[in-house]
């Protein structure tokens, strides 16, 4: 979601003041601390300079349980912590590239709570008794997709060493990215490039950029210059447009991001809005998968990335073909897609892009229109759902699936200019 809150409830009990949990909630870094009975969160924010500053707020007495609200805005790229009795403080994003995002961003879909027991401590108990996510709502509203797991190639390599994967993922309805790298992308064959264009054109996966230097070595303009031309190269030579990009090591930074997607319409695959949010995971290979294996077996959404798929064992930096299938099944088994970044972001960017005209409301139907950024959006339609409710695609005159949610509303996929009838009960 672009804009959400989460409401936690909580408590905390130690024996020294040196302890404390550290909360990451979406872009934020927030530390959760009892001092003199009190308990006190300081939300920290990085400014222009890279100094760090924080501002703190009262949350309870320590022999209390403590109740408190934390709204994410991709909009302001700022959160808000407030409490029950009114009191808040609002910080910008804890980094100062992501505070700096010249898109709307929007929340990772986890929290991350992280207890150090300090100083002479010899007990830190934290108990969390409930985390609730919420967001404004309408008759129509514009939701994130849990369901859907961002996932992409660099280069690619060899095509004997993706190939398999690549099918894997294909014949089970999945898709992903391929950021293109120049170097390679010029050594390929005709017929492997034209294999490389059929997966972006037919099989709906996404093309990127994989710059093959590292940006952050060269002067601003000639980056500029480097980025203009791996751009044209890549669209002239695959034929659809990239739409999101990275480089060499993944050495590039905020100023590249606002320039690829002012001047190229580019969105940024890497910083702490993507694939770096968790810095110790890395892109998904052997060396991580113990992570990997646990994210993907609870149906963790987190932004993964690799080189090759096919060997086993591995080379350095990828993953064993034995692995990646079970990394697919994992997600799969937990009902989850996976997709391309563009795709992961876009229906998640729509929950601020997306709007709709009501054409008509009544006790049972609900028509309207709908416009989004250009991509598909999931809208919840606060209707009261029974065995005989409809959904309609107008346009293309078809019966939709839906998902109905535990308060009876419907949770359905919908398309950009399309009109939509929800029709429950008789009319």
């Amino acid at each position: 979601m672009v804009k959400c809150a989460y409401q936690i409830s909580m408590d905390i009990k130690t024996d020294d003041v040196h302890s404390f949990v550290e909360l990451n909630s979406p872009g934020s870094k927030l530390v959760i601390q009892e001092i003199n009975n009190r308990v006190i969160l300081k939300s920290y924010f990085e400014s222009s300079s890279g100094d760090i500053g924080f501002e703190s707020i009262f949350l309870g007495n320590a022999a209390e349980k403590v109740d408190f609200e934390i709204v994410f805005d991709g909009c302001s790229k700022t959160n808000t912590v407030s409490t029950k009795d009114g009191k808040c403080i609002t910080t910008p994003l804890y980094t100062f590239e992501r505070q700096r995002l010249p898109y709307v961003d929007f929340s990772n879909g986890y929290l991350k709570f992280t207890s150090f027991l300090a100083g002479k401590g010899r007990y830190f108990d934290v108990n969390i008794y409930s985390i609730i996510q919420r967001a404004d709502r309408k008759v129509i509203t514009a939701v994130g997709d849990n369901e859907l797991a961002p996932f992409g190639l660099d280069g690619p390599h060899v095509r004997k060493t993706t190939e398999q994967g690549i099918r894997y993922l294909n014949t089970k309805n999945n898709r992903g990215t391929i950021w293109f790298d120049i170097e390679l992308l010029e050594q390929c064959s005709e017929s492997d490039t034209e294999y490389l264009r059929s997966l972006i054109v037919n099989d709906s996966w996404e093309a990127g950029v994989h710059y093959s230097k590292e940006l952050n070595n060269f002067p601003i303009e000639q980056t500029y210059k480097i980025m203009d031309e791996g751009y044209q190269y890549i669209y002239e030579k695959i034929g659809k447009k990239p739409t999101s990009w990275c480089s060499l090591r993944n050495r590039d930074n905020i100023k590249h991001a606002i320039y690829a997607f002012e001047n190229l319409g580019m969105f940024w695959r890497n910083g702490n809005s993507g694939i770096h949010a968790e810095k110790d995971v890395g892109n998904l290979d052997d060396d991580t998968w113990k992570w990997w294996e646990q994210a993907s077996r609870s149906g963790m959404v987190y932004p993964g990335f690799t080189h090759e798929l096919d060997l086993e064992p591995a080379i350095k930096y990828s993953i064993s073909r034995s692995k990646f299938r079970d990394w697919v099944d994992n997600y799969n088994s937990n009902g989850l897609s996976i997709v391309s970044f563009y795709e992961y972001g876009q229906i998640n960017r729509n929950t601020r892009e997306a709007s709709f005209d009501i054409l008509q409301c009544t006790e049972h139907v609900i028509r309207f229109n709908v416009h989004t950024n250009g991509s598909d959006a999931l809208v919840n339609v606060n209707i009261k759902a029974g065995e005989d409710t409809r959904v309609y695609d107008n346009i293309s005159d078809q019966s939709l699936d839906y998902r109905i949610e535990q308060d009876k509303s419907i949770t359905f996929q919908v398309k950009d200019n399309h009109t939509y009838s929800v029709i429950s009960g008789q009319n």
